[in-house]
């Protein structure tokens, strides 16, 4: 059976984001928990999802697949959210559960939402203060410089066919999507799933809830990424896809430094 030249590219970048993001995966398990926090803020598997969608559909799609990412952060923190809830007394297995089930009735939400970029931020800004006032008595884990055991060799794995597999679904399913539909999938957790469903295996359920509770706080680099993209697609229109993404993904990680310092410092 012979496939399609769309499958066998779709299936082409999945397996480069799969290689890319277990490769930094890898590393960052194996550096001081200072650079890794820094590093685990990256959208890094959001980030590619975004930029073959790019390759694939016009400028007026991927606008409208970034404005409603903006949105989906704050769904993205509802899943965290819950999930620290829900760990600290139930499975991982049944706290995931319930963290999704909060996740697809944010995306409904979300879907629903007017189409404007300030609407969208204005909806995770708000999320996000209700994420910090649930969590703020989650103890928070200070950085430090000691050595910790990596991940094992199949959850880094997981992660890295996971984010391939979003990457294959979302650059195949576009066009029958459209750019809501897309924007939606692209932001669904498949890599926050994963680490949720075995963190566990490593932490204790009070540092495992202080780590995703740092999590949450990463993802303010994830707006910055996505407000970057439509801003310098606003100021800059003749600048290359490529390098708009690369601006927006030092952004990221600029802020992603921040954060750890402020973190680290506190």
């Amino acid at each position: 059976m012979e496939l399609s030249p769309e499958l066998l590219g779709a299936l082409w970048r999945g397996l480069s984001v799969a290689l890319f993001v277990g490769a930094v995966v890898y590393v960052m398990d194996r550096a001081p928990p200072f650079i890794g926090g820094i590093v685990l803020a990256l959208p890094m598997v959001v980030g590619p999802s975004y930029f073959f969608l790019g390759l694939q559909q016009d400028a007026l799609f991927l606008h409208q697949a970034i404005v409603i990412a903006l949105g989906m952060i704050g769904a993205v923190l509802c899943f965290l959210t819950l999930y620290i809830r829900l760990i600290g007394q139930f499975s991982a297995p049944l706290s995931l559960l319930g963290a999704l089930a909060a996740w697809m009735l944010a995306a409904v939400l979300v879907r629903h939402l007017p189409l404007l970029w300030p609407v969208m931020l204005a909806f995770t800004a708000a999320i996000g203060l209700l994420a910090w006032r649930v969590n703020r008595g989650v103890v928070q884990l200070g950085f430090s410089d000691g050595k910790r055991a990596p991940a094992p060799t199949y959850d880094v794995l997981l992660r890295a066919a996971s984010a391939g597999l979003l990457v294959v679904l979302v650059t195949l399913l576009a066009n029958r999507l459209g750019p809501l539909g897309s924007g939606l999938l692209a932001s669904f957790p498949v890599a926050l799933s994963v680490i949720c469903l075995f963190l566990l295996r490593r932490y204790s359920r009070q540092a495992a809830r202080a780590a995703l509770a740092s999590t949450q706080r990463g993802l303010v680099c994830h707006v910055v990424f996505f407000l970057s993209l439509l801003g310098l697609e606003a100021a800059l229109p003749a600048v290359t896809l490529g390098w708009r993404f690369l601006l927006a993904a030092l952004a990221s990680a600029a802020t992603a430094t921040a954060v750890a310092l402020l973190t680290r410092r506190a």
